[in-house]
């Protein structure tokens, strides 16, 4: 695969990192025996001029959009209480201080803000004030929507903003910097905009695949977040990064830049980390078919525990179809379909138990790890053991093949 067009910077020098081939989108569910037919390919790269992780080629906004209003996904909020608190005084908010949302993923947050009396407070509706009409519509649909006439019709409608709120939309976007570029028309000349995005830098170092997804098409870390804020010509007045077990948020607020800003971050780092990642690939995959392949040959059965897309990726990026039975989970609309590319089939969690599986494998954060660990004590007193598709978590099933 031949060098690509960064979607940051522009410059031709996206080098392929990892090609995982064709892939489903991870939101495809669908009943035994159905043909599976959307497929996209999906590869990472990085731009050796600005230093920005990314996919290669994305797929469509209109492939990735769901097709079942039931399926949600959660973003961590344990932050956003420490995060309002900051803005605050980095802000140095009136009282009167108009604050937009952009989309629903900002409605606690401007909850929050109200909690502080700070009750200027709007969350633009996706459907009188973007236009978007499709009713499954998600964040891969926003950035499309953020035209110049949009902004031009917000900022009429709703007023200019002292600070704009946009958590978890940067990373869906295909064209990151002219998206940034409209959202900017909707400040104030001394506005702020309040951007968070999931910060790469933790799952890379622990070499942890499950986590590159066709809906995320930039992996960001501080610099090369800062760096595409000057392809906007905006810069960062405050950044902070609050940590989570498996994939950290970082939060900056950008404004205006000034005559004076960098021109320039330097992101060597990325370049090196983004190279070391994808050289990883065979070995961890090779681990992992070997330990899996064990304990088939043995007679043991292997489950994977969660629906989700985290699941999806780690069965089909390590083509682990062969060798895991099926997938436990208990959402109601998930029972009786099949995980998109592998095909394996969703079962209650009385399944861990029905089924005789040996090693349950949890596709989930390690609070809920906790919690599935704790509810499931009968299968555990049956000689069922629990392991983490995640090498970070502490149950990790990686460290058992070290």
């Amino acid at each position: 695969m031949s060098a690509t067009l960064c979607i940051a910077c522009r410059s031709e020098s996206v080098e392929l990192i990892l090609d995982f081939g064709r892939q489903p989108p991870s939101n495809r569910f669908f009943q035994r025996g159905d043909p599976q037919s959307d497929g996209h390919g999906l590869a990472l790269g990085c731009c050796v001029a600005c230093g920005l992780i990314q996919l290669i080629r994305p797929m469509p906004a209109a492939m990735v959009r769901s097709r079942h209003a039931w399926l949600s996904y959660n973003e961590p909020e344990g932050h956003l209480d420490k995060v309002t608190d900051d803005l605050i005084r980095e802000c140095r908010l009136a009282a009167d201080a108009r604050i937009l949302g952009f989309s629903h993923l900002d409605d606690t947050t401007l909850l929050r803000f109200n909690r502080h009396g700070l009750e200027n407070t709007h969350r633009l509706d996706a459907r009188t004030d973007l236009g978007i009409e499709q009713p499954l519509a998600g964040l891969e649909t926003l950035q499309q929507a953020m035209t110049p006439e949009r902004a031009a019709s917000i900022a009429g409608r709703h007023g200019l903003a002292d600070l704009l709120v946009v958590r978890r939309v940067l990373e869906h976007a295909h064209e990151p910097a002219k998206l940034l570029r409209e959202l900017a028309k909707l400040l104030k000349p001394n506005g702020s905009m309040l951007l968070e995005v999931p910060e790469s830098t933790k799952f890379m170092a622990s070499r942890d695949y499950s986590f590159v997804w066709e809906e995320h098409i930039a992996y960001f870390t501080d610099r090369t977040l800062r760096r595409l804020l000057l392809e906007a010509k905006l810069e960062a007045s405050m950044s902070r990064v609050y940590e989570y077990p498996l994939e950290d948020s970082l939060v900056t607020l950008a404004r205006a830049a000034s005559p004076g800003a960098a021109r320039s971050v330097p992101t060597t780092a990325e370049i090196e980390f983004a190279a070391n990642f994808g050289a990883a690939f065979a070995g961890a995959r090779e681990r992992v078919h070997t330990a899996l392949s064990n304990l088939q040959n043995e007679g043991k059965r292997v489950a994977v525990f969660g629906a989700g897309h985290l699941a999806v990726k780690f069965l089909n990026l390590f083509g682990l179809n062969g060798l895991v039975h099926c997938v436990i989970d208990d959402k109601t609309e998930k029972l009786g379909l099949c995980l998109p590319g592998s095909g394996l089939p969703v079962l209650p969690s009385a399944a861990l138990i029905d089924e005789n599986i040996a090693l349950c494998l949890l596709s989930m954060s390690p609070e809920s790890e906790k919690k599935v660990i704790s509810a499931k004590h009968e299968y555990a007193s049956r000689g069922g053991r629990f392991g983490s598709i995640f090498p970070a978590s502490p149950i990790a099933f990686w460290r058992a093949m070290s």
